[in-house]
């Protein structure tokens, strides 16, 4: 059997009697609320994306009641955003997860406190909305998975690209035989900032305004440093860098539209060339073997002409996103459709409010960001160590 012959069917036929269970289990742990019902909503991380989430959900219907953060400068700017009463502050995500009062928690923390967040949420019988990457690591996200399937709660990731028509459409093509076989993905994301706005940022931070040994939660101890609590993205100890901060989205649709559960083997490449204050490589390039087909993804902040995009090409056509439109055309290049691209963030949103009340699995769940993630950890491993790394999508483990 080829790898490919693995994916959509045998995957379903085996999953299938695994979510109807947590279906189930979800109704009878929580009472479907009415559709008119508004949401109370916590929010834990109220930085820039956090504030966005927030305001995506309140244009959804939702009240937020609370919000919590390590960093006193961010609450005024999310309680400048909060319609009706003022959201009680948390400076311990424990706290707020103890009121019972509070239907949902959005979470948009650093990666490295994405599974205490989440994993104490759902025990504590909140619904979730955990912004991407799911986890810090690859152990991380397979303790997130174990731990929300157990729970029965909703939780979606923040892969909003899954809420996307236009990408559903491109995937309904493809597994149509639209392009003929698949053979090769390829996926970007470029920008242009000649000066990294996090470190920039970190230059208004104060360490009396900063719980400094709650940010680091888990994370090695070292001396207060702002430029770690503004730019965490791009330090290993908190972060994976690019990979996994723009590579969940990307090879999110990658994975979905090819049906693919994983790689058989990722290498990755890559460097500072541009950001030296960085751990974090500011230019990477992975190439995931998925068997009877190839995914490439590019990702730097030091030019942002191709914008961001994916192409999937197959012996009989292809299908490409970029600069606001996706193209379908034949294998000579010779254009035949033509659809707009719009944003999927509050779609995202809107499935998740909406599932918190239906109880319905979102189009985000825990499982399938795992299996997404899985290349973005072993693309970085492979940067780190210089070497090609094998992974079992049967077993869900690395080859030795």
């Amino acid at each position: 059997m080829s790898h490919q012959k693995t994916t959509r069917r045998s995957f379903i036929g085996k999953t299938a009697g695994i979510s109807a269970g947590l279906t189930l289990t979800a109704l009878s742990t929580n009472n479907v609320l009415g559709a008119n019902e508004r949401l109370k909503v916590g929010v834990i991380g109220v930085g820039q994306r956090g504030r966005g989430r927030l305001r995506s959900a309140q244009d959804h219907g939702a009240e937020i009641v609370a919000i919590c953060d390590v960093n006193q400068q961010a609450y005024g700017p999310a309680e400048k955003i909060v319609r009706g009463a003022p959201p009680k502050r948390y400076d311990r995500h424990e706290d707020l997860l103890a009121r019972d009062d509070i239907d949902c928690v959005i979470i948009a923390s650093p990666d490295h406190w994405h599974r205490d967040h989440v994993i104490d949420a759902v025990k504590a019988g909140k619904d979730a909305y955990l912004e991407k990457p799911m986890a810090h690591s690859l152990e991380d996200s397979k303790e997130i998975v174990k731990a929300v399937q157990a729970s029965g709660r909703i939780v979606q990731v923040g892969n909003q690209r899954r809420s996307g028509k236009h990408w559903e459409k491109a995937r309904d093509m493809v597994a149509a035989g639209k392009i003929g076989d698949l053979r090769f993905v390829r996926t970007w994301d470029t920008r242009y900032r000649p000066v990294d706005p996090y470190v920039e940022r970190a230059k208004r931070f104060k360490a009396k305004e900063i719980d400094w040994k709650r940010f680091l939660g888990r994370a090695p101890s070292r001396p207060f440093d702002p430029v770690r609590v503004s730019a965490w993205r791009w330090f290993w100890d908190y972060g994976g860098g690019l990979m996994t901060d723009i590579g969940p989205h990307r090879l999110d649709v990658a994975h979905w539209i090819s049906d693919t559960l994983g790689p058989k083997s990722v290498v990755c490449n890559g460097g500072n060339y541009h950001s030296p204050e960085w751990e974090t490589p500011d230019n990477v390039h992975a190439i995931l073997d998925c068997g009877t087909f190839c995914i490439n993804f590019n990702v730097h902040f030091m030019n942002g002409f191709d914008g961001g995009g994916a192409g999937f090409y197959g012996t009989g056509g292809a299908i490409v996103q970029g600069h606001g439109k996706m193209q379908f055309a034949d294998s000579r290049g010779n254009v035949k459709e033509e659809w707009a691209t719009p944003g999927e963030g509050e779609l995202h949103m809107q499935n998740f409010l909406e599932c918190v009340k239906s109880r319905k699995n979102p189009n985000s769940p825990v499982d399938v960001a795992h299996k997404v993630l899985v290349g973005a950890f072993l693309a970085n491993e492979s940067y780190l160590t210089g070497k090609r790394v094998g992974w079992d999508v049967e077993s869900q483990k690395k080859r030795v």
